[in-house]
């Protein structure tokens, strides 16, 4: 059996790490998958540049589910940029590698490793950019996995443009999957499911739902049984284009008892995904669905295939067949019939379009740059960020109808 190993970064890159870990074992029961767990203890590396977020889960009741030796926590001020978290904090770099190395040596064979990060604050972007080159080279045989939060139309900080693109290159030279999420995606979510409460640990805690959905398929037998490697080769056409949204269906606080008609128009809605994009300003180039609960794998494709007919869900035409089922008997204990969905959509480019449009307005008046420079960033680093970026535009931009990029 070959493991994933995790590696969770930052404020958000942890409190999202320590939700998906509770919903899994809620999920689970008291038979955790040791592709994840071993003897219980989650197969992670906690990792901040600040005491607080580990405190805090140190602190409360699952500080049981956690191995000890696995909290690696700097000593410094907070990363603000990502220069500070890439270029200082070395001593706390060769801590973090010391402990990935002895979790390695627990593990009978690796699948994957998964860093769970934001790319909008310094030590997100910083460090979980030095522990991509790391793992890269390190881990050769097996997915890259990033989990990543892409930053708010709402978000406070004036400088995460230039640590979103950074932390992106790096993303996108290095790693072979990308799920990407935002908390406008996630609070649009929460409130389409009446809840009111709004805050980021809802927002987790969701997030952990959608994730869980796409690793309860691994933990049992179903149709095509499917691995990080397996997702990989079927929704990645081409090797630079691996930036992943997910959705899922229904949202089940106001339907418990679905149908898989329903479930197959759901999952395509645009409150029903956790990214905000809009599915209509582009094409999808491939999609790889989950379904839990009593059916099969005809009913599900037939079911879709209705689906497919309508104008707003549009696949390229040059892929035969662009989605791949999963389906798997067991179902949640939410709802009787859930599916969630990894997407491969070229809308996420104008994502990446706008936010390469607020760099430029940064950088063309040097604005806040001498904060990266002193802490060691060359600026031809941020031309070469904005460069890699502006390649994966302009390649989903190739694959899409649309010719307009910008972002509604």
């Amino acid at each position: 059996m070959k493991q994933i190993i995790t590696i969770q970064v930052g404020q958000s890159g942890n409190q999202i790490g320590n939700a998906i870990w509770n919903q899994m074992m809620d999920d689970c029961g008291e038979k955790l998958d040791e592709k994840f767990f071993r003897k219980g203890i989650p197969r992670t590396i906690l990792v901040d540049n600040e005491e607080n977020t580990l405190d805090k889960i140190r602190g409360n009741k699952n500080l049981s589910y956690y191995d000890p030796n696995n909290f690696v926590c700097g000593k410094s001020a907070k990363c603000l940029t990502f220069a500070s978290g890439y270029y200082g904090q070395n001593d706390l770099f060769d801590e973090i590698v010391e402990r990935v190395r002895k979790e390695q040596e627990q593990c009978d064979g690796i699948q994957a490793v998964q860093l769970i990060h934001s790319i909008n604050g310094g030590t997100g972007s910083g460090i979980g950019a030095k522990l991509v080159y790391y793992t890269s080279d390190n881990f050769c045989d097996c997915s890259k996995i990033n989990i990543s939060i892409y930053p708010s139309k709402y978000e406070n900080s004036v400088i995460y443009p230039y640590n979103c693109l950074l932390g992106l290159m790096h993303l996108n030279y290095n790693y072979n999957m990308g799920f990407y999420f935002d908390n406008d995606a996630l609070q649009q979510m929460t409130e389409n499911m009446f809840i009111y409460d709004q805050n980021y640990e809802t927002y987790n805690q969701l997030l952990a739902f959608a994730m869980d959905g796409i690793y309860k398929s691994f933990r049992h037998n179903s149709y095509s049984n499917t691995n990080f490697y397996k997702i990989q080769t079927n929704i990645t056409p081409f090797p630079k284009l691996h930036c992943y949204t997910v959705s899922l269906a229904p949202l089940f606080s106001y339907i418990n008892s679905p149908s898989l008609l329903q479930v197959s128009k759901e999952i395509y809605s645009k409150r029903n995904q956790t990214f905000s994009m809009s599915l209509s300003q582009g094409l999808f180039l491939a999609q790889q669905i989950m379904v839990y609960g009593d059916t099969d794998v005809f009913s599900v494709q037939q079911e879709f295939k209705q689906t497919l007919t309508s104008d707003e869900v549009q696949f390229v035409r040059w892929i035969a067949d662009p989605i791949t089922y999963t389906v798997c008997p067991v179902k949640q204990k939410q709802c009787d019939l859930m599916a969630f969905s990894i997407n491969h959509h070229t809308a996420i480019g104008n994502k990446l379009n706008l936010l390469q449009q607020q760099y430029r307005t940064l950088f063309q008046k040097k604005a806040y740059l001498h904060l990266f420079l002193q802490d060691g960033l060359d600026e031809l680093e941020l031309q070469e960020a904005e460069s890699a970026c502006g390649d994966v535009i302009s390649e989903y931009c190739c694959y899409n109808d649309y010719t307009d990029t910008t972002d509604e």
